[in-house]
């Protein structure tokens, strides 16, 4: 979605498709469901990442014959995907459309391979894939743009640490949050059920709306970032949202470290607020890959080695620092080419 706005704004005419839209009926409704288990039990969420497979069989032949009838009608040629679970839809629309000359790109947003990608050996490597973090010792190349602004320094900012759990909640955020609270850590936590929230006087709440859906259209017609809320006791939630980034960003611009999973998004919000990030226990092979990777650029710390620092604040600093050097260094995605705004020496 982010992209998708950057696109429009350069006048590139862009849409945004989700997978879950193409899901047989009987699987969709089913996500929240997963959601929440995967929420409840780290175990079961792991346990999920090992058992990842090709899609196809939930995809809906209907509602895939109805997508690509309507990209073939109107000649699309040019996709950029951010899941390998898109390959399967890809594939078979190149097969359908042989006529045309297609620009196909699978984005990495990951410092190792996904399941996603994994699962589909066969005709991967046909596309091309871009990586925005690089392997081994390699630095960054590329960031997705979320502001233009430029963050503030760490000692500007308030003492308080955003714990999350991702887009799903998962992981032992919160175990960590008990932990700085008896510390005396002040935080800001996203809660993502009525039953997350245990009103503390060092924790201000965040929730993302309940009601809202990532395949669920706003009143114009298009995707929208999830509306995010203050959570206040007594008060009735006020949801609000952006335009261009999703408005828990934010609440990372204003907050001393990222303490979460290392989900490879995280990494580039960690990234775009030159927010240090304060690695929990990873949910798959490719997280613990995302935490060693920014681990050897200086820009994160393990919570383990973070808490035997006594959650030292220079530590914080010194990330914070190497952050805002390498951020200057990085050329926005989708914009390879505009030579005046990536080098800075014109």
């Amino acid at each position: 979605m982010q992209l998708s706005r950057q696109l429009i704004c350069r006048g590139i005419p862009s849409e945004v498709n989700v997978l879950e839209d193409l899901y047989l009926d009987r699987i969709k409704q089913k996500v929240p469901a997963y959601k929440k288990a995967f929420h409840d039990s780290f175990a079961v969420a792991r346990k999920g990442a090992e058992l990842a497979r090709d899609i196809s069989d939930c995809l809906d032949s209907v509602k895939v014959d109805l997508l690509l009838s309507k990209w073939k009608q109107e000649g699309r040629t040019h996709f950029i995907a951010a899941t390998g679970f898109w390959l399967p839809v890809i594939e078979l629309y190149r097969r359908r459309s042989k006529e045309l000359r297609l620009h196909i790109e699978f984005l990495h947003l990951d410092a190792a391979e996904t399941p996603s990608y994994s699962v589909y050996r066969e005709c991967d490597e046909s596309f091309k894939h871009t990586w925005f973090y690089g392997r081994e010792d390699e630095p960054m190349t590329r960031r997705i743009a979320m502001t233009d602004g430029t963050p503030a320094a760490l000692h500007q900012r308030e003492e308080r640490y955003i714990v999350h759990g991702g887009g799903w909640g998962i992981g032992t955020y919160q175990s960590a949050a008990q932990e700085l609270l008896q510390a005396g850590k002040r935080l800001n936590v996203l809660a993502y059920y009525d039953e997350d929230m245990k009103p503390h006087e060092l924790i201000q709440y965040y929730r993302n709306d309940p009601a809202w859906s990532p395949w669920v259209m706003d009143e114009s017609g298009r995707m929208q970032f999830p509306p995010l809320a203050r959570i206040e006791t007594g008060k009735a939630p006020q949801y609000v949202n952006h335009e261009h980034y999703p408005p828990l960003f934010d609440v990372i611009l204003r907050s001393a470290a990222i303490i979460s999973k290392p989900g490879g998004y995280s990494l580039m919000e960690s990234m775009a607020a030159a927010t240090p990030f304060v690695f929990l226990e990873p949910f798959a092979k490719h997280e613990a890959s995302n935490a060693s990777y920014w681990i050897k650029q200086g820009f994160g710390i393990r919570y383990e080695d973070w808490k035997a620092e006594h959650y030292a604040m220079d530590t914080l600093v010194r990330l914070h620092e190497n952050l805002m050097r390498a951020r200057d260094q990085l050329i926005d995605y989708g914009g390879e080419y505009d030579a005046a705004q990536n080098d800075q020496n014109l």
